[in-house]
């Protein structure tokens, strides 16, 4: 089974790539965030600590992403997986490489000042998960939202506020991972997020073709 990850701050675009690569060599898209998002929607003690965490741009406890992640390997049945949001510190870096064998790391890369503005402009369907940009979002896509049940909406933890703090943490804690990646001898793949999504994916697929 090939284990993909991909990596980068918040607002990279990483979610558009991890679609566009998971469609391109038959992998699963695992969005860590996306998991989370749904356990801090239940009525739980563990989904209101969730949503606590969350509105503040804190990272959640490794206990609890690891046992979400380790539940994710478990009920696999796909020839591939690709993650999207974890590891997100040393911790967690070292518990992944001890349940499973990575083959590469993607990692998109924006600035700081690139992703507050992107961020301050980002929607999402409550329903559908999509991600729209405030200025683009039309009244097709406010009815394909709605006729799923959902609202077009700005994320709790999209307040520029949140975001700084994530950005903070982003860079202590996970961007120096690539440097224990490269020691473990997984392969990093870097490539510039500040340009257009097909010309992104067209870095990451030169870089892929190695892999697959």
């Amino acid at each position: 089974m090939k284990l993909l990850l991909i990596m980068g701050p918040q607002g990279s675009g990483k979610g558009t790539q991890a679609e566009l690569i998971a469609k391109e060599y038959g992998l699963k898209h695992v969005s860590m965030g996306d998991i989370l998002r749904d356990e801090a929607r239940r009525e739980t003690e563990q989904g209101k600590l969730l949503r606590e965490y969350m509105n503040a741009g804190k990272l959640i406890p490794d206990e609890i992403n690891d046992g979400l992640v380790r539940s994710v390997f478990e009920g696999n049945k796909n020839n591939g997986l690709l993650l999207d949001g974890y590891p997100r510190n040393k911790h967690q870096a070292e518990y992944l490489l001890g349940i499973a064998r990575v083959d590469g790391v993607v990692v998109v890369n924006i600035s700081d000042e690139e992703a507050v503005k992107r961020i301050g402009k980002r929607r999402i369907c409550t329903a559908t998960k999509k991600i729209y940009i405030d200025d683009q979002v039309t009244e097709e896509d406010v009815k394909e939202c709605e006729a799923a049940g959902g609202r077009i909406v700005q994320r709790e933890d999209d307040t520029p506020e949140a975001v700084k703090k994530r950005l903070r943490i982003y860079h202590e804690n996970t961007a120096p991972l690539l440097e224990l990646f490269n020691e473990k001898g997984v392969k990093v793949i870097v490539v510039n997020g500040e340009q257009s999504v097909e010309n992104v994916f067209g870095d990451i697929k030169k870089e892929l073709s190695l892999l697959f």
